[in-house]
């Protein structure tokens, strides 16, 4: 912890160079120890900026974010909603904790997964129009056409009862820190089964080989 002497000196050399990194160089060079962070050099220049004094402060034991600073956090991610908070942080010089209660309590965010679809091609919206056309040309043309569509889908199982961790969730009051042991390329089978508008075929076995 910096001694009272060591804050007005990093507040005197900000106030002239307003480069925390010199800060840092210069604090290094003249006390032979480790330098205070960055974040640290700028929040006493602040506090001196607006107090005219170093001293800390009573605090009343709940933390308060100006209405500036909430107003920085939705501008930051308004513009890039995907960075983390740490980043945003960084990029604000304020605590993540900061950040993240801003997100949550002030401005009712929540956090979502990104999904994974397929991509498109530019054909692929005509290509499935020009196949509806197609099966209904076939089924004026032919009324059992329909009767003779096969639908077909198959799925992978691991023998050894690997899950997908993405599907499994534990409800609990406190983190299990449950773990599910698998083994590396574990046998497993492929399950093939179709679909007719008037039977189902399988279910079919087949033996998947590495």
């Amino acid at each position: 912890m910096a001694t009272p002497q060591q804050e007005a000196f990093c507040v005197l050399r900000f106030n002239k160079c307003e480069s925390a990194i010199t800060v840092q160089r210069d604090f290094r060079r003249t006390y032979g120890t480790e330098a205070p962070t960055a974040q640290s050099i700028r929040r006493w220049h602040q506090t001196f900026q607006e107090s005219g004094c170093l001293c800390a402060q009573k605090r009343s034991g709940r933390l308060h974010t100006s209405d500036e600073n909430i107003e920085r956090v939705r501008q930051s991610f308004v513009r890039s909603p995907q960075k983390s908070t740490c980043r945003a942080g960084l990029e604000l010089d304020l605590p993540h904790s900061t950040v993240w209660r801003v997100l949550r309590r002030r401005l009712t965010l929540k956090a979502y997964r990104i999904q994974l679809l397929q991509a498109l091609q530019p054909d692929d919206k005509q290509k499935r129009i020009d196949f509806c056309n197609f099966i209904s040309e076939k089924q004026e043309e032919n009324e059992s056409f329909v009767s003779r569509l096969v639908f077909s889908d198959e799925a992978t199982f691991h023998l050894s009862g690997k899950v997908n961790r993405h599907n499994v969730r534990i409800w609990a009051l406190e983190q299990p820190y449950a773990a599910v042991k698998h083994q590396r390329d574990s046998p497993k089978i492929n399950v093939f089964c179709a679909i007719s508008r008037k039977k189902v075929y399988g279910r079919f076995f087949l033996k998947k080989t590495q």
